[in-house]
């Protein structure tokens, strides 16, 4: 049985905190990335299988 994984995106953009090059570090189960600009939340957690609602 595969598991739905669901979430706001104001709840995903509570996981991004400012780092010091000017982008975020965004963590989603447990996994710590990169990112220069907010919009990359939906597309990582798309990817790793999240139904984003808005």
């Amino acid at each position: 049985m595969e598991t739905i994984k669901t979430a706001t995106f104001e709840a995903l953009l509570e996981h991004a905190v400012p780092n010091d090059t000017g982008g975020y570090d965004f963590t989603l189960d447990g996994e710590i990335f990169q990112i220069k600009d907010t919009l990359e939340i939906s597309a990582i957690a798309t990817r790793k299988g999240y139904i984003i609602i808005y």
